[in-house]
C-alpha cells in the first residue's frame, strides 16, 4: 500500500523532476569500454599505458554523454593509437576494477588507419594469448575468458 501512495506521489512529478530523484537516490557509476583487440592469428594488441601502473593494459576509456558504446571504444582507440577498429559483439559488462564503474568489454579488429601513439601511451604491441606480459590480473582474465570468442568474431568477414 505504502509503495503504491509513493508511486502516484513520484508520478505526479514532471519527468524531469523524476529524473533529479532517481540521479539524486542511486550512486553514480562511470561507464567505461574496453576492447580486446584480435588478428587472424590470434594475437592480442596490448598498450603500455604512461598513466597509473606501467604495465601492459588493453585499450579503452569513458564514453562521452550522448555516445554510442561501439562509437566511444572506436574513438578510444583512434585517439590513442591512430588505428581504425571494427568493433564485435558485446563480450561482457562488468563492475569495474577497484573503483564505481561499469565496464563493457567488445572485440575488435583493425580496419585501417596508420599506428600513431598518443601521448597516453608507450608502446603498442600484439601478443599471443599464451605469451602475454605483465598486465592487471582483471584484464588477464577477460582475455582467458574471450580470446577464443574474440578470435572466432575476427576471423568471420567484415562488415
Amino acid at each position: 500500500m505504502l509503495i503504491r501512495a509513493l508511486a502516484k506521489v513520484f508520478n505526479a512529478f514532471p519527468v524531469r523532476w523524476q529524473r533529479r530523484f532517481m540521479s539524486a537516490a542511486h550512486q553514480k557509476f562511470l561507464v567505461g569500454v574496453v576492447g580486446i583487440g584480435v588478428d587472424p592469428e590470434g594475437r592480442i594488441l596490448l598498450a603500455m599505458h604512461r598513466f597509473g601502473s606501467p604495465r601492459w593494459r588493453l585499450i579503452g576509456g569513458f564514453i562521452d554523454r550522448d555516445e554510442r558504446l561501439e562509437d566511444a571504444l572506436q574513438r578510444e582507440i583512434a585517439e590513442e593509437t591512430g588505428l581504425r577498429v571494427e568493433i564485435g559483439p558485446l563480450l561482457e559488462a562488468e563492475a569495474g576494477y577497484r573503483w564505481a564503474r561499469i565496464e563493457l568489454v567488445y572485440p575488435y579488429r583493425v580496419v585501417g588507419g596508420a599506428q600513431r601513439l598518443s601521448g597516453e601511451l608507450s608502446e603498442l604491441r600484439w601478443f599471443r594469448p599464451d605469451g602475454l606480459p605483465d598486465i592487471r590480473p582483471d584484464q588477464r582474465g577477460l582475455i582467458e575468458r574471450h580470446a577464443a570468442r574474440a578470435l572466432e568474431w575476427a576471423r568471420a568477414p567484415a562488415t
